[in-house]
């Protein structure tokens, strides 16, 4: 009663090759499994963006590996039976019936083979954690590797005189070092130990599929990320009311919330409204940054969408046709000095709650990004301010951390702000606190300890060149269009597709006011 039924998945690769997956339907396991047997770790997104900056850097070879069968590589750790009945039982004796045969028993009219796994196979809830014990031991102990305390998918080893590193995640591999031919030595330990069933399969050269994105390193000491195939699908899947362009994600009005007479989405197009959000958080995590402030409200409002929040995702939808093709090109121009700029808008949300924006470089190109509803209501914009740094801290405090790890020399970690109060609340603690901020939780003074160890600094940067601001309020016009190219690190001329106020479709009264 307790075995797992095989499943077999077919599915079509962009090459038009057809894949098969056989695995397990690990849901009985859910049963007894707890999450710290079962949660395997994959490699941070932010660290595959950090390494591919310092590759373009340093000017590095870059290989990418997929391991094939990869679960199969780990030895199962507990006694599981699978199931195999229907047309996978039919195939098993078809291809080995003296094996077989005198294992087909009978349930309730049908045939069915029952078997013991010797190998983790793919559905089993611990698949994964095994083989990245398995992989990480191969890498650490056999090939004298050394993992970065933040990223335990991150290993480092200094070969010939340079670094080598390595990350995964789950079977997807990128390896870079200045010498190809350390690559290759590399790639042949790999297949020594993982490609005896079938080959690895390798891509050497300037360009990468990696997780979904496009990694181009053929611009000297730029690397630029694209999504372009995902952003096809998605713009493709998304409904005819979504069509025409726009010339920004959103409107003025992105935060005004209609509590008066709300006409909520039926069912099926609130499922719509949240599978479209969730594809677009995934894209604005990783290379299209100028999502992110109309991603951020409207993943708030998934749980009961009405039909200004679908206008408003409409608009967003119709700015990633207008720009489609626009790439996040990173590059690292001032050797170690790391650049935050943190922000927050006062009381903006429908319940009174502020919203952060933040946005880190290395030189040039946004590496990190967040924008987001702050958790309390505050009382006052620079109390705002203080609590923005305090959501920002954990990426500001893990950059430097992960950074360290890897090697690279951090010359300079600096936090611009556009609040000289909370710089120096930030800078004094409650020795800067007065009548009207003695209210503020001390847990919001954390960044004090932390500058005064030294960790980073804040200085004051005018409003007007507030990078932040772009995360935390839905700029329009010339002002957009700038801090977006700062962000993505592009030129104006990068916008393939112009947008003339005609062409736009409105989604609201504020439309055409507000347009530049």
């Amino acid at each position: 009663r307790r075995a797992l039924r095989y499943l077999m998945f077919l599915k079509e690769k962009r090459c038009g090759k057809i894949k098969a997956r056989g695995c397990a339907d690990g849901r009985r396991q859910r049963v007894y499994k707890t999450k710290e047997e079962t949660s395997a770790p994959t490699v941070k997104t932010e660290s595959v963006f950090l390494t591919a900056a310092i590759e373009a850097f340093e000017r590095r070879c870059v290989m990418t590996v997929d391991l094939p069968g990869a679960f199969m590589h780990a030895d199962i750790d507990e006694l599981i039976h699978v199931k195999f009945e229907g047309v996978l039982e039919e195939m098993l004796v078809r291809v080995d019936p003296r094996l077989y045969s005198k294992y087909v028993v009978m349930e309730k009219g049908n045939k069915a083979i029952y078997v013991k796994l010797k190998k983790a196979l793919y559905g089993t809830l611990q698949a994964a954690l095994l083989f990245w014990k398995n992989l990480s031991s191969f890498l650490i102990d056999e090939l004298g590797f050394e993992a970065n305390p933040y990223d335990q998918c991150v290993v480092n080893k200094n070969i010939n005189g340079s670094q080598c590193t390595i990350l995964w995640h789950v079977d997807d591999l990128k390896i870079s070092h200045r010498d190809q031919d350390v690559l290759e030595q590399i790639h042949d330990k790999l297949q020594d130990r993982y490609g005896k069933e079938a080959p690895l399969t390798v891509n050497r050269g300037k360009t990468h599929d990696y997780l979904g994105m496009e990694l181009d390193y053929s611009v000297d000491g730029k690397v630029i990320i694209r999504m372009c195939d995902y952003i096809e699908r998605l713009l493709e899947e998304a409904p005819e009311d979504m069509n025409g362009v726009a010339t920004s994600p959103a409107a003025h009005h992105l935060f005004t919330v209609n509590k008066t007479d709300p006409v909520k989405l039926d069912n099926k197009k609130a499922e719509l409204f949240h599978h479209i959000v969730a594809q677009l958080l995934y894209l604005s995590k990783r290379v299209r940054g100028d999502l992110m402030t109309a991603v951020a409200f409207l993943t708030t409002r998934v749980s009961s969408p009405d039909t200004d929040d679908y206008k408003k995702l409409a608009r967003c939808v119709r700015y990633l046709r207008a720009t489609k093709d626009l790439p996040l090109t990173l590059e690292i121009d001032k050797g170690g000095q790391l650049q935050w700029w943190v922000d927050a808008s006062f009381a903006v949300h429908d319940n009174m709650r502020s919203h952060t924006g933040a946005v880190m470089t290395m030189g040039k190109g946004a590496v990190m990004g967040l924008s987001t509803k702050q958790k309390i209501n505050t009382k006052s914009s620079t109390e705002a301010e203080l609590v923005g740094v305090d959501d920002a801290m954990p990426m500001v405090l893990w950059t430097r951390n992960f950074l360290i790890s890897q090697g690279f020399q951090i010359t300079d970690n600096v936090v611009y702000q556009d609040n000289q109060s909370a710089i120096l609340l930030e800078r004094n603690g409650r020795r800067s606190s007065g009548r009207r901020t003695r209210n503020i939780d001390i847990r919001y003074f954390f960044a004090t300890d932390r500058i005064k160890k030294g960790d980073f600094r804040v200085e004051f940067c005018p409003t007007d060149d507030m990078l932040a601001d772009f995360f935390t309020k839905p700029i329009q016009g010339s002002l957009f269009r700038k801090f977006r190219n700062i962000i993505l690190n592009i030129s104006d001329d990068q916008n393939t597709t112009e947008v003339s106020p005609q062409e736009c479709v409105g989604t609201g009264p504020y439309e055409m006011n507000n347009r530049t």
